[in-house]
């Protein structure tokens, strides 16, 4: 039980994790992808709340634990003050949280996906300069194509993008042959993985 707080100033205790194991608890990949698993219903207003709260996620058969931590620790994170934990990887937000259990879910190497994202982010910002657009991987389909969904292009709609297997797969090899590359490694900031590492330098030089 947490105790949460609602924008009505209700104060209430409510049936949400601080950790889930993903390979025990056959539900919580479904409710974690559909956006459920850190909501409640406010006992005193009914609004429907969607929870910022640090989360643990681990996988064990996928040989990888996620911490995501609230948005409001992203500067902690990414400065040091926040004492990662060994051997877990890091996300900031529910939303990225998805994204990386998605990733995972689909075999897929975390280290690629965010460089394909930086490039499409790139394309759309030739594209509209004024624009902060931001991507989130969400499947992988049938015939293998990559599925991007991409927020912040025109305001009321979400852009679909499809990239090949054979670019990923390239772009695999290329990683592989070449980890220590600096649009590689300038991906990470210790142990948070995110295209934003990139897109945050970017910003601050123009």
């Amino acid at each position: 039980m947490r105790k949460i707080t609602c924008p009505c100033e209700q104060v209430f205790n409510a049936d949400i994790p601080e950790k889930v194991d993903l390979d025990q608890d056959t539900d919580a990949l479904d409710k974690l992808m559909d956006g459920s698993l850190l909501s409640c219903i406010c006992p005193t207003c009914n609004a429907e709340l969607n929870l910022d709260l640090p989360l643990t996620v681990s996988w064990p058969s996928r040989k990888a634990t996620i911490v995501m931590v609230p948005e409001m620790e992203r500067l902690a994170l990414v400065s040091g003050t926040l004492s990662p934990k060994k051997n877990a990887m890091y996300v900031v937000g529910y939303a990225e949280l998805a994204d990386r259990t998605a990733v995972l879910r689909d075999g897929l190497e975390p280290v690629v996906i965010e460089a394909l994202k930086y490039r499409l982010l790139q394309k759309a910002k030739e594209t509209d300069p004024q624009k902060n657009p931001v991507a989130f991987y969400e499947k992988r389909d049938e015939s293998g194509e990559l599925e991007f969904h991409i927020h912040g292009i025109r305001e009321t709609e979400v852009a679909v993008t499809r990239i090949p297997s054979r670019l990923y797969d390239s772009i695999l090899g290329d990683w592989k042959a070449n980890p220590d590359r600096e649009d590689y490694t300038a991906l990470h900031v210790g142990s948070y993985l995110s295209v934003r590492n990139i897109l945050l330098e970017d910003s601050s030089d123009a």
